[in-house]
């Protein structure tokens, strides 16, 4: 038979096991709620993109400097592409509409087919889709350059047709790619960004 200390003494070590777990599903709670997971593809040790230049439709050189301080998405495409490329930017326009038209998120549309699409044709394809979208182009070398950049590939197929990355890159406030969404997940990039809006992160 137990002695009335031993068992006070069981009793309080059971109960001393029961509030560390109890604490230790908290604490992971609050974790959770503090960093609620992200559904683009992350990159580890996010990279600051090198520095390229585009042109505007104003025939200025920019630069994403142009930019900085703010969240970036970034997505490569053709005026003349008949599915992908329409369908992409009409799901950022809606996501960026819903969010409530962000001053502090940037949509940048970069052409893959720089024969066809100046940058005024680009710009005016993007702000079709909303007038805050950017439509950027350049020389074959200034888009072969901003494609490495953003490790996207592409390839002519024949007249006006092209095979590219059709992914979405995100870009934090100070130029990093810190997210890459397929097409799968475009659809998440809003709640994605809310969070990050909300939380102020990056």
């Amino acid at each position: 038979m137990k002695h009335p200390s031993q068992k006070r003494f069981w009793w309080l070590a059971a109960l001393g096991v029961v509030a560390a777990l109890v604490a230790a599903f908290s604490w992971g709670q609050l974790r959770a709620d503090a960093a609620p997971t992200l559904h683009g593809t992350a990159l580890d040790n996010p990279p600051l993109v090198a520095p390229f230049e585009l042109t505007n439709a104003r025939g200025e050189r920019v630069t994403l400097e142009a930019w900085r301080g703010e969240l970036l998405l970034v997505f490569f495409g053709f005026t003349s592409c008949p599915d992908v490329c329409p369908l992409t930017l009409g799901r950022l326009a809606k996501i960026y509409e819903d969010l409530g038209e962000p001053e502090d998120v940037q949509v940048v549309m970069i052409t893959v087919d720089p024969e066809h699409d100046t940058p005024e044709v680009t710009q005016r394809y993007a702000e079709a889709f909303h007038p805050d979208f950017v439509g950027l182009s350049g020389s074959t070398a200034d888009i072969a350059e901003a494609a490495k950049r953003f490790y996207v590939g592409y390839r002519e197929l024949g007249e006006r047709s092209f095979l590219h990355t059709d992914t979405v890159a995100l870009l934090d406030r100070e130029g990093r790619l810190r997210l890459v969404y397929g097409q799968d997940k475009v659809a998440r990039i809003g709640s994605d960004l809310k969070t990050i809006l909300a939380q102020r992160r990056w």
